[in-house]
Parts: structure tokens; sequence; C-alpha cells
């Protein structure tokens, strides 16, 4: 089968044109296409379609419409953006202190290099096999030419996850034994399993804010670890959307100021586009801001 031909900017305005979408200004319309690829734009329009395997939206579907829903995306994602930031740093520093504490006790301290301190061997390789891709990233900075040239390349775990990826950083705590994962959860308060859950969940998120991926009217794998008793607190709650993987990230914040700082940044931008935003597609219930008050 050949794939789909390429449409000029006029061309792709006239299709969505005769799949009924309303276009009032063609000009400022075929600006934003030149902007944002057709096929990411049209990604937001799709709760408009009138069949969901058809093609043509629903009746006085407008082009701004869609490029509000788009807009709201975009501000979210910068949001989450600066709030995942915080917690990045604040978990890289906990479990390289867990962990090297725990483990890194007797010279050369290089424990962390031995798979043998790890519950997961298969994954611990795939982790430093990645890391040193990674690593090669950064050849030329002085951190690494130093480690280089002193210590064998070798470095001290509170280095590494500097300079490893959130996912790979995830996945290195997921790979240590229950007693490492237990006192590194101990630390933030929180259980093991919860919180390798919720570090798989803020790479994903994370890795979608820094590629630009939709987050409207997406369903999030893996779904987010709650307890029993708040999900039978509030079974409103789908565990898989935005708003489930909005609680993660506040519940995994550092401190009480960056918490209701994200708690009333949401909320600005979810009363300025309410008219626009179907909550149910993004997983907020009505009393959202009651729930997230009370995860302070």
């Amino acid at each position: 089968m050949d794939l789909k031909k390429p449409l000029t900017f006029d061309e792709q305005l006239d299709k969505l044109i005769a799949h009924r979408m309303v276009i009032s200004d063609r000009e400022k319309a075929k600006d934003i296409l030149k902007k944002v690829n057709y096929y990411r734009f049209t990604g937001y329009a799709l709760q408009f379609r009138k069949d969901p395997s058809g093609s043509d939206y629903i009746e006085g579907t407008t082009f701004e419409t869609v490029y509000h829903l788009y807009k709201v995306d975009e501000i979210l994602r910068d949001t989450f953006r600066r709030y995942i930031e915080k917690a990045e740093v604040y978990y890289r520093t906990q479990i390289a202190y867990g962990f090297s504490i725990a483990k890194c006790t007797d010279a050369p301290y290089d424990q962390h290099y031995d798979e043998n301190n790890f519950y997961n061997k298969k994954g611990y390789k795939e982790v430093m096999e990645t890391f040193s891709r990674e690593q090669n990233y950064y050849k030329d900075s002085l951190i690494v030419k130093h480690h280089k040239t002193k210590y064998s390349s070798k470095m001290p775990l509170w280095v590494i996850v500097e300079l490893m990826s959130f996912s790979n950083m995830s996945k290195l705590y997921s790979s240590m034994y229950y007693s490492e994962k237990d006192t590194i959860a101990g630390m933030v308060g929180v259980g093991k399993d919860t919180l390798e859950n919720h570090l798989h969940c803020l790479s994903v998120l994370r890795n979608k804010c820094a590629h630009a991926a939709r987050m409207y009217n997406t369903d999030f794998n893996p779904p987010a670890k709650f307890t029993t008793s708040f999900l039978r607190k509030h079974p409103e709650i789908k565990n898989n959307s935005l708003f489930a993987y909005t609680l993660v990230l506040l519940k995994r914040l550092p401190d009480e100021e960056s918490k209701k700082s994200l708690i009333q940044t949401v909320e600005t931008v979810i009363n300025e586009y309410s008219s626009d935003i179907d909550m149910n597609l993004i997983g907020f219930p009505e009393n959202y801001m009651e729930i997230m008050r009370n995860n302070l």
C-alpha cells in the first residue's frame, strides 16, 4: 500500500474543510499549520469526530477551538516540565545517597558497579549499558575527564545519577534489592512499590514534556499506583489519566511550597481555558481542586 501523498499547506486546509471543520480565517490557519505539523494538530481534533472510525467532524467544529486545545496542552507541558525538574533533582539525591550509604561502605567504594549488589541483574546490566551511551554525551565535560584520568573512568553514584537520564535512574531503582528500595522509599515517606511506580510515571511524563507529545485525550502507561484507601475514597480517579499523573507529580514534589505552586498554576490554566477543555479527556473530576489540596 502506498503512503499518503504529501499535501501543501493549502491542501491541508482544504482537507480539513472537506471534513467539515470551520475555518474563519484561512491565512491565520495556514500560518498555524506552518508552525504546527498537520498530523500533530489533528490529534487535538479527535474528540470532535462524528464517528471515531471516520474523518468528518461534528457540525460547528472550528479550527480555533482545536488550536486552543493545542495551546492548553503546550502550557500544561511547560508547567509540568518546571515542576518535574524539582522532583528529578530531589530523587537523584535520595537514590544516590540511600544506596551509597547502604552499599558503598568499603574501599574502593565502587559497589554500585557490582551487579551482585542488585536484585535484578539483567535490569542492572541494561541500565549500565544505557549509561555508557549517556556518559558518552558528556565525554568532553570536566567531570567525565576528571574521573577518566584519576579513577579509570569510574564515578561515585552521586556523580552517575547526575549524568543519567531520569528514565534510566528510575530503572536503576527498580533493579535494587528490596532492602535498598525500602531505605530510599523510607527516606521520602512512601512504600517501595509506590515509589518505583511513581518514578516510572514521572519519567513518562517528563519524556512527553521533553518531546512535545500530546497529553490531552491520552491514556498514560503505566497506570499510577495509589493506596487502596485513596482509590476507594476517590473512585472518580482514572489511574491512567493526566490527572492521575498530576497527582503523582504533586505527591513526589519535595516541599509544600512547590506543591501549592503547582496546584495554583494548574487551577489557573484550567480556569482560563475551561470553555475549550473537556475535563473527562484529561481525567480531571469536578472536585479536582479538593483532591489536590487534600494531598499536599
